[in-house]
């Protein structure tokens, strides 16, 4: 049992940076050196964990093709893979 309250803690860890930026774009949402901080760890990140970051920040640039297509990559690039996995699985 105590193995999962290390993995739980590892779940939660958030890196500083990403602490501070979060801060910043309370103060200002259109911080975009704020928003550059969360893109790289978002792109670190699995994206059923990503997701959260890359829908708040096409709602708050909804005309920003740049950022559409950040997250639009991201989405495919996880679709590619399983469907390359079941591919693989099938023969």
């Amino acid at each position: 049992m105590s193995g999962d309250g290390a993995t739980e803690q590892a779940a939660e860890y958030v890196p500083e940076k990403v602490k501070k930026a979060e801060k910043k774009l309370e103060e200002n949402p259109y911080d975009l050196d704020a928003w550059s901080i969360l893109i790289r760890e978002a792109q670190n990140q699995p994206i059923d964990k990503a997701r959260k970051t890359y829908e708040r920040l096409v709602a708050q640039f909804p005309s920003s093709g740049r950022f559409w297509k950040l997250y639009i990559e991201a989405e495919v690039t996880i679709l590619f893979y399983f469907s390359y996995i079941i591919r693989n699985i099938a023969n």
